[in-house]
């Protein structure tokens, strides 16, 4: 009976220790070279960027759709793109640049629509992995209640990945995808120089559920925090397939309505950074070099019309 009850000890027991090995182990080759890993990149750039500043927080739809040099040739402000992945969710985008926001920045706040509806700003498997695969484990335990609860189950899956082979051999990584794929800015370029013909499917809805109603108080708080400390912040909209935007207007022009309500100084309209298929690469966020060129020089008009009205006043 003793051996017995070792035997289903022992087998009890390897799961947990399977999951705490996996942990504990570094990030695998295949998971440093994926775009998560650009988080210590941009932080960086908060750091080190010197005054006077504009700063650019979103998820993919400014990581790949921005065109900083413009910016920073027109404003004369140093840019700083944030964006990486919008599976990180927009309250950690908000939480994590916050401190690093100093006086005079200006700051770009721009949510996809996703984010503004269920828990997709929570993050998920995407923010589990810039914090782990950055090696800052202290960050999850900072993170919010809901963001604890929506990546807490992927923490096995994590921990199991680094006993994958393909993990660690015959590494095939598209370069579009990763971290190496930056400018100085943090502007991802690697696919401005690429022709993708893929039809890009539009979405039918806003998948999520109801209006986050938590995170337009957040985004309203992170107004309050950005203005102690002395800097402006800005709304304004992401770029996104016209197809999809004819789809799935009633939700979008929702997050426009209930954001105007707040009274945050909200620049540009859903309407206005419409694209076409033609200005996108791959998602209905996602823009080619022609698509970034548009939907930059619209942001830029739409920045110094602001900027130039505060001034007059």
């Amino acid at each position: 009976m003793k051996v017995l009850l070792r035997k289903i000890l022992f087998f009890i027991l390897i799961p947990p220790l399977v999951f705490f090995i996996g942990m504990l182990l570094p990030p695998t080759p295949l998971a440093k070279q994926y775009l998560l890993t650009s988080r210590p990149f941009k932080d960086s750039l908060l750091v080190h960027v010197k005054q006077p500043r504009i700063i650019f927080i979103a998820g993919s739809s400014i990581n790949f759709g921005l065109n900083s040099q413009v910016f920073k040739d027109s404003l004369h402000r140093n840019p700083i793109n944030t964006g990486t992945h919008g599976g990180t969710g927009l309250f950690f985008m908000m939480d994590h640049n916050l401190p690093y926001i100093q006086k005079n920045d200006i700051v770009v706040l721009i949510a996809e629509y996703h984010q503004m509806y269920g828990n997709f700003a929570d993050g998920g498997e995407e923010l589990l992995r810039v914090i782990f695969d950055n090696s800052q484990p202290s960050i999850f335990f900072q993170l919010r209640k809901n963001q604890l609860l929506k990546t807490y189950p992927y923490l096995a899956k994590y921990a199991m990945s680094k006993f994958i082979p393909t993990q660690y051999f015959n590494l095939k990584m598209n370069p579009i995808y990763s971290k190496d794929a930056y400018n100085q800015y943090g502007d991802a370029t690697t696919h401005w120089k690429i022709n993708y013909h893929k039809k890009v499917e539009p979405f039918n809805d806003i998948e999520g559920g109801e209006f986050n109603y938590d995170l337009l108080k957040a985004i309203v708080e992170f107004n309050d925090a950005v203005k102690l400390k002395g800097a402006t912040l800005y709304i304004s909209f992401p770029p996104y397939q016209k197809s999809s935007f004819v789809k799935t207007i009633g939700q979008v022009n929702f997050v426009e309505s209930e954001l105007r309500k707040t009274g945050l100084t909200i620049i540009g309209s859903p309407e206005r950074y419409m694209v076409n298929d033609n200005m996108l690469y791959d998602t209905p966020y996602h823009l080619n070099k022609k698509g970034v060129d548009h939907r930059t020089q619209l942001l830029l008009e739409d920045l110094k019309g602001a900027i130039k009205k505060v001034s007059v006043f």
